[in-house]
């Protein structure tokens, strides 16, 4: 399990929503994020969806105006990646193997931006997105799945350890797992 090679803490989000709408995006900006590196699967869209609806281009266009640069970044294939990326005119990162650095250092190129304070993640999973921004020193929000029940086999087998991570997050950061099992559980 990957959580025997981390400590503990590398688990704990920014900050966790209910979905990507409730985020005040406009306290994010004043606080210096500028870069959004967006999740899409179950984050943006169920995995059994493939294109944003219009309310997911019209909040996409909303950040825009606000003044953030966004980048799809996906662990799923080149393909699904990038028709949704099209629909939305947005760069993205595909098999970006969080929570692993290469998608991290694609990430900081194509932003054209080293530094991780004006980065900020959104993603639904403790094990890819958390865990993956954490290790790379970029803070990552953390909002509820859209859809459990269509998730891919290994996302199942990510909520699994999820669900021990959260064991020892309730004995050892009660807050964070309060704030967590407020949205996730």
């Amino acid at each position: 399990m990957l959580q025997l090679f981390y400590s503990i803490t590398k688990f704990i989000p920014y900050d966790c929503y209910q979905d990507v709408f409730s985020i005040n995006y406009n306290k994010l900006y004043e606080d210096g994020k500028r870069i959004i590196l967006m999740d899409i699967d179950n984050t943006l869209i169920p995995y059994d969806q493939d294109l944003p609806s219009p309310k997911i281009k019209d909040f996409i266009e909303k950040l825009k105006k606000i003044g953030f640069k966004i980048i799809l970044f996906s662990n799923n294939g080149y393909n699904r990646v990038s028709k949704f990326s099209e629909a939305c005119s947005l760069p993205f990162i595909n098999n970006a193997v969080k929570p692993f650095g290469k998608g991290y250092r694609k990430a900081l190129k194509l932003a054209k931006s080293n530094n991780l304070s004006e980065y900020i993640g959104i993603g639904d999973q403790l094990m890819t997105d958390v865990l993956g921004g954490n290790r790379f020193g970029i803070e990552v929000i953390l909002v509820r799945p859209l859809k459990k029940r269509s998730e891919k086999w290994y996302t199942k087998i990510n909520r699994i350890n999820e669900r021990h991570v959260l064991r020892k997050l309730k004995n050892s950061h009660s807050e964070i797992y309060k704030k967590i099992e407020g949205i996730y559980l």
